[in-house]
């Protein structure tokens, strides 16, 4: 297995990338243990949880049990998080009920990511992280930050970076193959 390591900026693996490949992106659903306790893991079962949506009503995570869920973490002011948004709405509009976009505003202002909402057309989805709870349960620090979680509820991977199509893709198949 390939651990990667981020410090300062700096990413470095263990193993030689193919050439032409990018191993700081290669590398990030292989990802070590986190160092927090009680934080939700690759393979554990993802932690439930209930927030206020983003227009008012409520959502809960175990909703969606029986579908494959890419959970999203996302700020209105994060640049990433509104560089990956136009293929997160394509990956919505894409998934005709094969699998459910979640996304999770966190360490925000509630106006300014519901106004982030409307501006881009989100039409998945998305709660209001108002305390951070849910972000901490998950170990989220820094955004974007995407979890697939299959559809027993188990979480398939986890992406600590900005969705490229291919980290997506690759992702997907994760948790939407022989369902």
């Amino acid at each position: 297995m390939t651990w990667l390591a981020v410090r300062g900026g700096d990413t470095s693996s263990a193993s030689t990338p193919a050439p032409g490949s990018n191993p700081a992106l290669d590398n990030l659903e292989q990802l070590g243990p986190s160092s927090e306790p009680g934080v939700a893991e690759v393979g554990d079962e993802a932690p439930d949880f209930a927030l206020a949506t983003l227009d008012g009503s409520t959502v809960r995570l175990s909703d969606f049990r029986g579908k494959p869920v890419v959970l999203n973490f996302w700020a209105s002011w994060c640049a990433p998080c509104r560089r990956e948004f136009p293929l997160l709405r394509a990956t919505a509009q894409d998934a005709h009920g094969r699998y459910v976009v979640l996304g999770v505003s966190t360490s925000d202002i509630r106006s300014d990511a519901r106004s982030f909402v409307r501006d881009e057309h989100a039409t998945w989805t998305n709660g209001f992280d108002a305390d951070n709870g849910v972000a901490k349960s998950f170990g989220v620090i820094g955004k974007p930050q995407t979890f697939f979680i299959d559809a027993r509820g188990r979480i398939a991977a986890r992406i600590p970076a900005e969705l490229t199509e291919d980290l997506l893709a690759r992702n997907l198949a994760k948790i939407t193959r022989a369902r």
